[in-house]
């Protein structure tokens, strides 16, 4: 039990977490290591072990890694990024509680926290605008190639639609069309928000004003409600089954491409960073080279996709 809890700790959530408490003064949220959370987390190893002691199980590591998973969750952010987001110095300098107060730019993470915690009971969470210290290109570099497998791993994927209203506005957004009310939220055209939608076992959406566009009394997990799933599959053409449950792999190149396709992101590798988890693919990160990021993330698919449709996207 013990192995397995380290090694869950170690490779399969992020490297920080903000952790939701409360204290005298209200809500506070800090930026925390793996360590704190192993610390914090001490004495649930036991609390598995005389769950399990008794039973004979056919997996006793994948039920003991489960229970482990289901015990340690927190929620994961999915977001359109504004001119201005806080970073991981931001964070690390101020709490956020009182930044807050004075900055705009913190309100959209402290909701994306409280929403966490209130809703979704979740005491740890990960954004990435702040939970990741873009000066550090090991760090950087481990976060991209590790993101899909973080949003999997997640409780709750938390996803703010900021030109979203409500269910309605949701229904009246196609791509392509134009009219008032017609226009696509932005989140549905970056790149990184694909992986996103697709990686997590449950996700929420929350629209504009932060009120979730399916009421949490209907479900706190929007992949089991169809009314949404529907609405999205026609605005990102992901078939149903697969916003429901998608599998990663280099099956399907050409719909995968196609979803992908429409989609845009302000650093030009990242058109391929951002596909690496989609197609369970390794890519060294290297920022700076342009284009052939795209290139090199072909060569890999095609390593293990030799079908001739392969760019028929």
């Amino acid at each position: 039990v013990e192995e397995v809890f380290d090694e869950y700790i170690a490779n399969e959530i992020p490297i920080r977490l903000i952790h939701i408490s409360k204290d005298d003064q209200g809500p506070n949220f800090k930026l925390v290591d793996r360590t704190f959370v192993k610390k914090h987390f001490e004495s649930v190893p036991g609390e598995i072990y005389r769950e399990f002691r008794n039973e004979r199980l056919v997996d006793r590591e994948g039920r003991i890694r489960e229970r482990v998973k289901e015990t340690l969750k927190y929620a994961i952010f999915s977001h359109r990024w504004l001119f201005s987001e806080p970073s991981y110095q931001d964070m690390s300098t101020e709490p956020m509680r009182v930044r807050a107060e004075l900055e705009p730019k913190w309100k959209k993470l402290q909701e994306f926290c409280r929403k966490a915690k209130d809703d979704h009971d979740c005491e740890f969470a990960w954004s990435d605008t702040c939970c990741i210290d873009k000066t550090r290109s090991a760090e950087l570099d481990e976060s991209i190639r590790s993101m899909f497998r973080w949003y999997r791993n997640s409780h709750i994927c938390i996803a703010h639609l900021s030109e979203t209203a409500n269910l309605a506005a949701l229904e009246r957004q196609k791509k392509g069309e134009k009219g008032d009310g017609a226009k696509v939220d932005v989140w549905f055209t970056r790149g990184w928000t694909l992986q996103e939608l697709l990686a997590p076992s449950q996700i929420k959406f929350y629209g504009t004003d932060w009120k979730p566009l399916v009421p949490l009394y209907h479900s706190k997990n929007d992949r089991i409600s169809d009314t949404i799933m529907r609405k999205i599959s026609k605005i990102t053409h992901i078939p149903p089954e697969d916003l429901k449950s998608f599998k990663p792999g280099t099956d399907r190149v050409p719909q995968k491409m196609l979803w992908a396709s429409e989609r845009r992101t302000t650093r030009i590798e990242d058109v391929a960073y951002c596909l690496i988890g989609i197609f369970d693919v390794s890519l060294m990160v290297a920022y700076g080279e342009g284009n052939r990021a795209f290139f090199r993330l072909m060569e890999e698919i095609i390593k293990r996709y030799d079908k001739w449709d392969v760019f028929l996207w």
